[in-house]
């Protein structure tokens, strides 16, 4: 198979619509947008279920925010099931494993749990509000859960939340989230995004505020975390503004890729296999404004990027061995995308 399909949340000012779906070509890179789907609003994020059977999709919409659920057993076509109070305001991120959907509410600095069964989403079945604020009062005058991640093993979950300059670690059961450790950040850092190493002892967090990437211990028995190492995800000659926004590792953990707003390019470090630690190798200029979101492809071979402000979908090639990207021609004209997912990841 020479073709990917990838679905694009995009806000939805002036009519624009929530999900695009595209063709990919693995070979070429070249992209073609093959349909559309208008059954959410402002879909800020999207992740498509472990068994490949579903799409979900949170919609910041006015109001109480909204998980949405598509049947995804045609790639090509999402058929829009039902959706769910996400149980807060301003949804922006889902993780999944086999049968459960977590949901970060920005807003209201809380997450909903969520159960996927019978081809249908169900309501919450847990949810966790977080409290407090930090140093920065534009941004941390309250909670902001902004993202979360399942352990390897699925007992845990670690939400990033960026109003509290905190890593909340909950115990995952059939009924609820129970809090076991809470690791507090510098105050201004704005946890956003994060990711676990292959092994899943390593996490890799990136904080939007203070445009840094901290490295952590992370205890699979327990559930704690130790920090190990925290570095600037900019050239140290840059002096504007800039925010951390998306953060993913390549499938043989060997290079993270770090995409920052505002100087408009894409970190890349290089992740020593023994320790976990890293050095950055390159700066790579994204050839957008506002470089939101990026995914690598399947075969790790490419990388997209969404730029939120500039309107396209920027096509990169990947150096699986050196980890370096080089800027392709291939791109797409999509408005205001947000969020990139890749159907067979």
């Amino acid at each position: 198979m020479n073709k990917e399909i990838l679905y694009l949340g995009c806000y939805t000012p002036e009519g624009n619509v929530g999900i695009k779906v595209v063709e990919f070509d693995v070979i070429t890179g070249q992209l073609k947008e093959i349909a559309s789907v208008a059954d959410l609003p402002d879909t800020s994020f999207l992740a498509v279920s472990k068994d490949k059977n579903y799409l979900l999709a949170v919609s910041e919409c006015a109001g109480e925010g909204q998980l949405g659920c598509f049947d995804i057993s045609k790639p090509k076509l999402p058929i829009f099931i039902n959706k769910q109070s996400s149980m807060g305001y301003s949804p922006c991120h889902i993780s999944l494993n086999a049968k459960k959907a977590f949901i970060s509410n920005y807003s209201s600095g809380s997450v909903g749990a969520f159960s996927l069964s019978g081809h249908t989403l169900s309501p919450a079945y847990a949810h966790v509000q977080h409290q407090g604020q930090s140093s920065n009062l534009e941004r941390q005058e309250s909670a902001h859960a902004h993202a979360s991640k399942l352990s390897i093993d699925g007992r845990f979950l670690v939400v990033a939340d960026l109003g509290i300059d905190a890593l909340k670690v909950y115990q995952v059961t059939e009924q609820q989230l129970d809090l076991v450790f809470t690791a507090t950040m510098p105050a201004g850092s704005g946890p956003r995004h994060l990711t676990f190493g292959p092994k899943g002892d390593r996490l890799y967090l990136g904080n939007e505020l203070s445009n840094e990437v901290s490295v952590f211990e992370f205890d699979v028995q327990q559930g704690s975390l130790r920090l190990l190492q925290t570095l600037s995800s900019l050239p140290n000659e840059f002096n504007g503004e800039s925010l951390i926004a998306e953060v993913a590792l390549s499938q043989d953990g060997k290079f993270l890729y770090v995409s920052n707003r505002g100087h408009d390019s894409i970190c890349v470090f290089e992740v020593e296999p023994f320790s976990g630690d890293l050095k950055v190798i390159a700066f790579t200029n994204t050839g957008g404004k506002t470089p939101r979101h990026f995914a690598l492809s399947p075969n790790q071979q490419w990388l997209l990027v969404a730029h939120q402000d500039s309107n396209y979908l920027q096509v990169f090639k990947r150096d699986i061995n050196s980890g370096l990207l080089i800027q392709t021609s291939n791109k797409l004209e999509v408005k205001h995308a947000v969020c990139v997912c890749f159907y067979s990841l």
